[in-house]
């Protein structure tokens, strides 16, 4: 029996606000998760976000225009289903659709600043503009009146802002800490499947019922490992674990070391290396810079505390526990997943006396302790992420505080030492001159390399200045001089020029590092083929858009 007109009303209304709260649920959670695609390729930098952000809401503004116009033309709860619908099959393909995206994207070169707001613009896009046609498209159909169309809109806008804030919660406090970033996609586009089922015509149901049992037989990766990319083909090789934080996305693989005969496991967080370890010889140095981690043990071997901020795959902690019997080592890592996966594939005992790890930012770990230390290493930065609280005077003064009155810093960037690639070395450096006493600098890659290598930084709270010949003579006087004679031979006379001093008021971190993230590695600074296209489109449909405007208003 076909329904009466009152409960017609009541299910097009029901239809009508769940739509709305659903749209507005599934946009937040979109854009927070599209950071967790764009992360193992783009890196968490303030480009990224600022790419979802400025995406999103222009999406949904051309998606309020668009939504607008259609449903004075075609005021149906039929297309507003069909709207939803949509969503869901592009939310539905975004995973599958993402590896090709971000290899076309890394392939014609756009760097990391502008390449995450191509990869987000296909990507996000298209889905954020359809889901904003869903509230103007419901305001529509639920005003009976004009005389109601105030309180209509105004219900609808807070009901969209509340399954925002709600979506926003969901995502980040439950779902990404729980399952994988593929999984929750996928979910949220059976949701807009789901919801848009009840509205569509009869054709279109059956198509719907079609996808969502067909879409987890097909695509079965969905909800399984998150996506296998290009940018880590050069050192992928079996995956041993996946998983997404609150923080990173967490890769552990396998891969083959010819020149040793022997298989090392990585460690990778979002875009970048950040720890190996041999397997066959846990104990070898994978990553030259890590060594440079013991080089104030030269210039003071009486070193016993050490405190390292960040702990990646605790390639250094474990070192100083093998080869120094009488020091004890600290750890401040903000990843409590980074330290599991330390402790399970990375052989970290946490039983050892000797080592202490604490689950802290590490600026508020040295906040809350008074314990003093002979070495503090930084080792939480990236090539296309520095956390800037952690580069500040301020973070400096507070290291100095906790130092013993021998006490050194080490910290790894990755920079040129000559260049604009060397902006953020060279604001560092003068930032922690004016706090230590003397800072020296060492290429790992030594001084005449011309491109982006880790440079160790090493301010000191000793007095006496040591020159390169003080190092080199300093170094064949260590128990371990065979490494320290090459460490010493990097040593980098810094120009620091008219580099700037960075405080927690001004730390421009993201500007200083995009000569290094902006290109590959081999361009050293220089403009890639890619950003010049990107420069001069923009440019071109800025002036195409004020051109359309001034029309419009009849200035031209």
């Amino acid at each position: 029996m076909a329904a009466d007109p009152e409960q017609r009303s009541v299910r097009k209304q029901a239809q009508i606000v769940v739509s709305v709260f659903v749209s507005g649920v599934v946009v937040m959670a979109i854009e927070l998760l599209g950071s967790r695609l764009l992360a193992p390729v783009f890196g968490n930098s303030i480009f990224v976000w600022g790419s979802l952000i400025g995406v999103v809401l222009a999406s949904l503004s051309a998606g309020y225009y668009l939504g607008g116009m259609l449903a004075d033309r075609r005021p149906e709860i039929h297309t507003l289903s069909l709207l939803m619908f949509l969503a869901g099959l592009l939310i539905l393909a975004m995973p599958e659709l993402a590896p090709p995206v971000f290899d076309a994207i890394t392939g014609i070169r756009l760097g990391d600043r502008y390449s995450p707001l191509v990869a987000t613009v296909v990507l996000l896009g298209p889905p954020s503009v359809l889901l904003g046609m869903v509230s103007p498209y419901a305001i529509r159909l639920a005003a009976r009146t004009v005389q109601k169309l105030g309180k209509a809109s105004g219900n609808l806008y807070a009901l969209s802002t509340l399954g925002s804030i709600v979506g926003t919660f969901l995502t980040v406090f439950i779902l990404i800490p729980e399952f994988g970033v593929n999984g929750i996609i996928f979910a949220f586009g059976v949701v807009l499947l789901v919801v848009a089922f009840f509205g569509l015509q009869k054709r279109l149901k059956i198509f719907v019922l079609l996808v969502l049992i067909i879409v987890p037989f097909a695509a079965p990766n969905l909800v399984g490992h998150r996506l296998t990319l290009a940018t880590y083909s050069r050192v992928l090789g079996d995956i041993v674990y996946e998983t997404d934080t609150p923080y990173h996305h967490i890769l552990v693989s396998d891969a083959p070391d010819p020149a040793f005969q022997s298989t090392v496991r990585y460690l990778i967080m979002d875009d970048n290396l950040h720890s190996g370890m041999d397997l066959n010889d846990p104990n070898r140095i994978v990553f030259a810079y890590t060594g440079y981690f013991d080089l104030p043990f030269a210039v003071n071997p009486t070193i016993t505390r050490v405190l390292f901020v960040g702990g990646g795959g605790f390639s250094g902690p474990k070192a100083f526990l093998a080869r120094y019997a009488n020091v004890e080592v600290d750890v401040a890592e903000i990843d409590a997943e980074v330290i599991r996966v330390a402790e399970r594939y990375f052989k970290v005992d946490p039983e050892n006396p000797r080592l202490h790890v604490y689950n802290q930012d590490g600026r508020i770990f040295l906040l809350q302790t008074d314990q003093k230390y002979d070495l503090i290493i930084l080792d939480a930065y990236s090539r296309s992420y520095v956390p800037f609280h952690l580069m500040t005077l301020e973070f400096f003064r507070l290291i100095a505080d906790h130092l013993s009155p021998r006490g050194s810093v080490v910290s790894n960037l990755i920079a040129s030492v000559s260049g604009s690639g060397s902006e953020l070395l060279r604001a560092e450096v003068n930032t922690f001159q004016q706090v230590f006493p003397n800072v020296y600098v060492f290429g790992v890659r030594g001084s005449g390399y011309p491109d982006l290598q880790n440079v160790i930084v090493m301010p000191t709270l000793l007095k006496d200045q040591l020159t390169e010949t003080d190092f080199q003579r300093l170094a064949q006087n260590s128990d371990q001089s065979d490494r320290f004679v090459e460490y010493a031979t990097n040593y980098v006379q810094l120009d620091l020029g008219d580099a700037p001093i960075l405080t927690d008021d001004f730390a421009p971190v993201e500007t200083l590092l995009n000569p290094i993230t902006g290109q590959p590695l081999e361009d050293n600074g220089r403009d890639s083929y890619g950003q010049e296209v990107v420069r001069v489109v923009g440019a071109v449909l800025v002036i195409a858009v004020a051109f359309v405007i001034l029309r419009k208003k009849k200035f031209l």
